[in-house]
Formats: C-alpha cells, sequence, structure tokens
C-alpha cells in the first residue's frame, strides 16, 4: 500500500513538468513570432514593403516600330508596312471560356483565311468550358489524378493527362469552327495583360469601326496600328535578313539570351544578316505600362512608366547607284560567257568593292547559277558564304611568308625553272617554256611565276631546291604549312575578314594536306577563299599593310519628324585587326609589283588588258586556278578560275577590287580583266578619284 501512494506522488509531479515544458515552449515560440514581426516592421520594413508592392503589382512591356535600313544615299531598303489590325488584351480574371466566346462572336467582324491550328489547339478549345473539362477529368484513371500517396496531381499534369485522353472524333470542326480555334490559339497564348496582334485578313475601315461600336460584347478586343516589315526589291535584299512574327516571337535558339536583356518571348527580332546584327539598334524603345492590382486582384490602376518609341535606323555604305551598276556589268559579261558556252558548268560570278582605307563595303555583289537548269539568280551574299580556288592572286602573301620566315631577302633574285623533283611530273610557270629566266619579287608578281613561289615555299619548309631532289618527309610541314596560312591571314586569306553580318565562311582550308598541297598554295592552287576575303587581301595591300575589318553600315541615326532618316547618332567604322609584318620597303615592293602587273611593258606582263580603256591608274594581281568540270556525258574537262584582285588609283587608292568567275573552259579568257576595269571606271564616274 506504500508503494502505491508513492507511484501517485511521482504521477502528481510529472504532470507539472510537462506543463511547465508546455509553457515554455509556447513562451518561446511567442518571443520568436514577436522577434520576426518586429524584424518585418521595423528592422527590414523597406524590404517587405518592396515585397508586398511587387506582389501587387505587374509591369507589362510593348515593343514598337522596328528602324529602317537606307542605302548610303538614304534610299529606303526595308520599310514598315503599317496596317490596322485587331488586339486582344488578357484580363487576370478572364476565363478560358470567356475567351473562347469572344473568339466565336470576334468572327463576325474580321476575315481569317490563314488557319494554322494543331491538334493541341484543337485540345484546347474543346476543354475551355469547365464543365467539359470536368468530365473529362473524372473519367480518368485514377493514377492519372493522384500520386501513390492519394494526394493530387498537380493542375498542370492532370490537364497534359485530360488532353491525351481525347477522342480524336470529338475534335472534328468545320472550317468555320477552326476559325475561331485559331483566333482563341492566339488569345490564349498570352501572358495576364499582355496585348498581342490577332492574325487575321487585314482590316478594312468598316471593320475597325463595327470592332469599336461591339466592343462592349468583344472583352479585350480592340483596334490598333501594327506594322509588317515588308523588303524591298533592290539588289541588296538578300542581305537585309528577315524578322520573326509577333507570334513567332524569339527564336528558341536565342530566347535566354533576348530575355535576359529585357526582350519579351512575343518580341519580333532580327534572325539573319543586317537584321540580326543591329538587332538592338533597329529594336524601338519598349513601352512599360505598370498594373497595380488590389489585394483581391483585381486592377487598381495602370500607369505608363516608359514610353515606347521608334527604333533607330542604319545607313548602309553601299550606294544602290553603284551596287546596281556592279551586278549590270556582272550579269552582262556573265550572260555572254553563257552564250558562248564557256560558263556552261561555273557556279556563277562575283565581285566586292572595298574602300581601302575604311573597310567601307562599296559594293557586294554576285550571281549564282545553276549549271543543271541554266538559272540564274542574284547572290550578294555568295560574296561571303561561297568559297573558291584563288590561283595566283595569292603570291603577294606568298613572298611575305618569306620575308617574315627570312628565307627571301628584299627584292631578290630567283631563277624561274622548272622545278623537277624524282620521279614527278615538272612543275612550271606558264612562261618556262621560253627557257629559264631570273626574276626579282616584283617580277615574279608581274609575271605570275609559279616557280618562284615554290622555291620560297621548300626554303621555308628547309628543303631549298635543287634539281631531281627527293622531296623528304619531314615534321616541318606542318609547321610550314603554319607559316604559310599564317601570312596569308594577315592579308584576310582563310580568316575571319570581321565584316558586321552575323555569318561569314573563313574559307575552305583542309586540316590534312600533302607536302604536294603545301607546294600548290604557295601560288593558290589548294586552299579556297571567299570574294570578301580576297577583297580585303587587296585593300590590305592597297593601305599599305593594315587589315581593315569590312563593314556594311556606315552610320546608325534617329529619326525625322515624319518616321524616316533623322540625325546622325552614331558613325560605324571598321577595326583594324592586324598589321601585315614587314617593312615599309618589302610593302613598296609589293604595291610595286602590282603596278607593274598591270601597268608593265615587258613580253610577260600578265595584266596589260586591265589598262585599256581604264580612266585611272589601276595596280592588280591576277590569277588563274587550274580546275575540272565535268559535262553531261560524264567527260572531264580542263576549266579555269579566273579571279582579279585590284585597287586604284595606284598611287592613292580609293577602291580595292575583287572579281570571281569560276570555272570556265575557256582557258584564255580577258573577261575579269575587263570586269576589273569597268567596276573601277564606274566608281570614277560616280565618284571621281582624281
Amino acid at each position: 500500500m506504500a508503494k502505491k501512494k508513492h507511484d501517485n506522488k511521482r504521477d502528481d509531479q510529472v504532470i507539472p513538468n510537462r506543463l511547465n515544458i508546455l509553457f515554455a515552449t509556447v513562451i518561446l515560440l511567442f518571443t520568436v513570432l514577436i522577434g520576426r514581426l518586429a524584424d518585418m516592421q521595423l528592422v527590414n520594413k523597406d524590404y517587405y514593403a518592396s515585397k508586398l508592392a511587387s506582389a501587387s503589382q505587374k509591369v507589362i512591356t510593348t515593343s514598337s516600330v522596328r528602324g529602317q535600313i537606307y542605302d548610303a544615299k538614304g534610299q529606303a531598303l526595308v520599310e514598315n508596312e503599317m496596317k490596322q489590325v485587331a488586339s486582344f488584351t488578357r484580363s487576370n480574371t478572364m476565363t478560358a471560356l470567356e475567351m473562347r466566346t469572344v473568339a466565336q462572336k470576334l468572327l463576325d467582324y474580321v476575315t481569317v483565311s490563314d488557319v494554322q491550328v494543331s491538334e493541341r489547339d484543337k485540345a484546347d478549345y474543346y476543354l475551355a468550358d469547365p464543365e467539359i473539362y470536368r468530365q473529362v477529368v473524372a473519367a480518368l484513371p485514377s493514377d492519372q489524378r493522384y500520386d501513390t500517396d492519394g494526394n493530387n496531381l498537380s493542375e498542370s499534369v492532370i490537364y497534359t493527362n485530360a488532353v491525351a485522353s481525347l477522342d480524336k472524333n470529338l475534335l472534328q470542326y468545320s472550317d468555320e469552327e477552326l476559325k475561331a480555334v485559331e483566333l482563341y490559339s492566339q488569345m490564349n497564348g498570352a501572358s495576364f495583360f499582355e496585348t498581342v496582334n490577332l492574325v487575321t485578313d487585314a482590316l478594312s475601315a468598316e471593320q475597325v469601326a463595327l470592332i469599336a461600336a461591339h466592343e462592349d460584347q468583344l472583352s479585350g478586343i480592340s483596334t490598333t496600328t501594327s506594322w509588317e516589315r515588308v523588303i524591298l526589291g533592290t539588289t541588296l535584299a538578300s542581305i537585309i535578313g528577315t524578322v520573326t512574327s509577333q507570334q513567332a516571337g524569339l527564336p528558341q535558339e536565342d530566347a535566354a539570351e533576348y530575355l535576359a536583356k529585357g526582350y519579351s518571348l512575343n518580341d519580333r527580332v532580327g534572325t539573319a544578316y543586317l537584321e540580326k546584327q543591329y538587332e538592338e539598334v533597329l529594336q524601338g524603345t519598349r513601352e512599360k505600362k505598370e498594373i497595380n492590382l488590389d489585394r483581391n486582384g483585381n486592377v487598381e490602376s495602370i500607369e505608363t512608366i516608359q514610353e515606347g518609341s521608334k527604333g533607330n535606323n542604319i545607313k548602309l555604305t553601299i550606294d544602290l547607284a553603284f551596287q546596281n551598276g556592279v551586278n549590270a556589268i556582272l550579269k552582262k559579261h556573265f550572260d555572254s560567257e553563257l552564250a558562248k558556252g564557256s560558263a556552261t558548268y561555273s557556279q556563277g560570278i562575283y565581285a566586292v568593292a572595298l574602300e581601302p582605307s575604311t573597310g567601307a563595303v562599296l559594293a557586294m555583289s554576285g550571281y549564282s547559277h545553276d549549271s543543271a537548269t541554266n538559272q540564274v539568280a542574284e547572290n550578294a551574299l555568295g560574296t561571303i558564304t561561297n568559297v573558291f580556288v584563288p590561283g595566283s592572286i595569292v603570291k603577294a602573301a606568298t613572298i611575305t611568308a618569306g620575308w617574315e620566315s627570312g628565307v627571301l631577302s628584299g627584292n631578290q633574285v630567283l631563277t624561274d625553272q622548272a622545278i623537277q623533283f624524282a620521279g614527278s611530273n615538272p612543275i612550271t610557270s606558264w612562261f618556262t617554256a621560253y627557257g629559264n629566266r631570273s626574276i626579282s619579287a616584283v617580277q615574279a608578281l608581274e609575271f605570275s611565276s609559279n616557280t618562284y613561289m615554290i622555291q620560297i615555299a621548300l626554303n621555308i619548309l628547309g628543303q631549298p631546291y635543287v634539281p631531281g631532289m627527293t622531296l623528304a618527309e619531314t615534321d616541318q610541314l606542318a609547321t610550314s604549312m603554319e607559316t604559310l596560312r599564317k601570312v596569308f591571314g594577315e592579308f584576310g586569306l582563310g580568316v575571319e575578314t570581321g565584316i558586321d553580318l552575323p555569318v561569314e565562311s573563313t574559307g575552305y582550308v583542309p586540316a590534312d594536306y600533302t607536302i604536294a598541297n603545301y607546294l600548290t598554295n604557295s601560288f593558290g592552287q589548294f586552299d579556297n577563299y571567299t570574294p570578301m576575303q580576297m577583297a580585303q587581301y587587296a585593300a590590305t595591300i592597297a593601305n599599305g599593310g593594315s587589315r581593315i575589318s569590312p563593314h556594311l553600315v556606315e552610320g546608325i541615326y534617329g529619326n525625322s519628324d515624319t518616321g524616316g532618316l533623322g540625325d546622325l547618332i552614331e558613325t560605324v567604322q571598321g577595326k583594324e585587326l592586324n598589321q601585315v609584318a614587314i617593312s615599309d620597303e618589302n610593302m613598296a615592293y609589293l604595291k610595286e609589283g602590282f603596278y607593274n602587273v598591270v601597268n608593265g611593258t615587258d613580253s610577260y606582263t600578265t595584266g596589260k588588258a586591265i589598262a585599256s580603256g581604264a580612266v585611272v591608274s589601276i595596280s592588280a594581281k591576277t590569277g588563274t586556278a587550274e580546275t575540272f568540270v565535268t559535262d553531261a556525258s560524264g567527260q572531264v574537262l580542263d576549266a579555269v578560275n579566273t579571279n582579279i584582285v585590284a585597287y586604284a588609283p595606284s598611287d592613292n587608292p580609293k577602291i580595292a577590287v575583287a572579281v570571281v568567275l569560276p570555272n570556265l573552259t575557256d582557258l584564255n579568257s580577258a573577261t575579269s580583266k575587263t570586269i576589273v576595269t569597268e567596276i573601277i571606271n564606274l566608281y570614277h564616274s560616280l565618284y571621281p578619284m582624281n
């Protein structure tokens, strides 16, 4: 009995102890809560006030009209075609069923011809009715509504399962109903408070008036002015690029980058060429509106915090008058070659003109030729994307490689002779048949000596030429090719030119090669280059050795009162990418060689035809690269790439030109030489260079 008393006493003590612990815990929790409230209301009041404000505010951005693109004289190359459209602003309280009803009613006032709806669009339209959606969800298997613990799956997962469960027979709509599906899909893609322009046929004045008169029945619908990008039909159309529609919005591959810059998903952006390169210039200032909500989520006020404005404009370095003239020259001569049959297998004809001192692109013209269909089409982009075997135009770069590597000194004299390796056919210059001749570096350019270049290449390789020698396999081959290509790159050959376009070919520069390839590369018969690279090469020599990036845009301009080309905001300039690493004396030898190619008096002078009819002094380097073509019967025919690089006037160059005319079966064609002269004469007639 005494033991029982003792146990009761212990129980009486345990209960107060538990109550004490409970009270202590409650007091501790209240203390923490009071401390937290003090932190929120006193210490960090501003922080939590801003968090509350941001929770009740939403900032909506709307893009503005895009800037325009003009040629050097201010002629428009692209315009914005303004039109009236129906727009939809989605409120935060609007239901899917309400949107569907509006879409159906809107068809009474607009015409929709372009219907492009997916099966998912049809399903969304079908499930917009909440009663139908409830029934579809109720019919789903339990594992498509609940997880393994019996909790509801997320609404997005349930909705996806509901869409997947639909019988396609339920989604059969008439043509008229599909138009409503199209409109609903566009409206449903808008975020809360976002305004989207609906894609319909162009609205007439009567339709605009009818929509305005019935806006009370068309929740969220209004009319506004929109724009469509129109590329005008000029010879520069192919370099303008494209702009996305509002429905397409940001390209998926660039979306993250654009969003980080403050763009919206449905913003229209440039996707190629000039439109993409100068996107941030052409894109207008976005209008920003702040929407304030009350505690129930209803709109309390809408405030414009940033006015939108039209994008800035860009003006090109290219004068359409000169560009069109160059195109006309190329087309005339290519058509003539086609008529003669010598261009039957040619890929086309291309020309680039640069201002040597600034890198300004004066013309980039071209025509592609489909030998299968004999169709000829404008292709200005081919000047930066298509590559060709250059031929002897590269020889100034090879001589420079000799100087830079220390195997050639100044205007050194070497013997032009047949290069005979053991067990191989001899390699010769075109004039070797007339006998060996001692020539200087300047003459090697004037006469276009292949064997002078091979001897330089052999010396760089560490195997000076000896008649009948055997070429030894050597570890120096890779180093020697790297040396040659590095120097070629100093002139712009085989490297990025730096042109202000988002894509350009760097040429075809194979990683695998033999000693034979290395040697033929020294006179332009291995690596391939673009016409733009060849023009940069000519410009680099013309200006005394500074490689300057070509640029198509002369300046960024604001807008006039009428929305046209306004005042200059910023001048765009080419950048000096590098300086050719030779002395002024050696550069003078290259320029002397180029001058003599056209103006020399020797019987071996290669470019005399260029001087015929020239109104200013021209310096140049010819290039004839041996190629092969296959005719319709499968017979292999000899052909040539006839390339020229040139600049003028010789003593104070204002223009550098590259002309590429590939795969002619007339092996003695002088057409490229005539084209160079005509292009320079045309430029002089528009912009006198004396």
